[in-house]
């Protein structure tokens, strides 16, 4: 017949894990995890039961591991805005090369776009509070004129030039 469990009697405890085993099964778990973007695989193979993934998850040395890879992944795999302009370079010459003129354009189309050229110009105007005369023979002006007057080819307006920057 079987001994049955005894609560007065003591059971052995496990051995505890050192701190460099647990570093360790911690950075397995964020390497997998990164890996994989699976939480239930990461687990397993680092030794955690699936069920103490949130556990593990919530660890600092955990998240700094994460965050870490991520920024690794992230040097190695971010294309930079001149990285991209030369491969559209690169596009158009072998389109010139090919004699291909619909795909010049379409290279130039979208360096344009990616140098701002298409971006609407905006001008601003400043009225000082104290010129209400000026301000409201601006308000009163339509659209047409304001762009006349902002390209320079506008007529004389009453109005008082005060510089400030003396």
């Amino acid at each position: 017949m079987p001994k049955a469990y005894s609560p007065t009697k003591t059971q052995p405890k496990k051995p505890r894990k050192s701190s460099v085993v647990i570093e360790e099964q911690r950075k397995v778990f964020a390497d997998v995890l990164m890996e994989t973007g699976n939480k239930a695989k990461a687990a397993r193979v680092a030794g955690y039961h699936p069920s103490n993934v949130d556990n593990v998850m919530r660890g600092e040395d955990v998240q700094q591991y994460l965050e870490d890879a991520r920024g690794q992944i992230e040097d190695v795999s971010t294309l930079r805005r001149v990285d991209v302009l030369n491969i559209f370079m690169e596009a158009i010459d072998m389109a010139r090369t090919l004699a291909d003129p619909a795909q010049m354009i379409n290279g130039a189309d979208k360096v344009a776009k990616m140098m701002g050229y298409y971006a609407p110009e905006t001008l601003k105007l400043e009225v000082e509070q104290n010129s209400k005369a000026l301000s409201n023979k601006f308000r009163a002006l339509s659209d047409a004129e304001l762009y006349e007057i902002a390209a320079g080819r506008a007529k004389v307006i009453d109005g008082e030039v005060v510089n400030n920057e003396q």
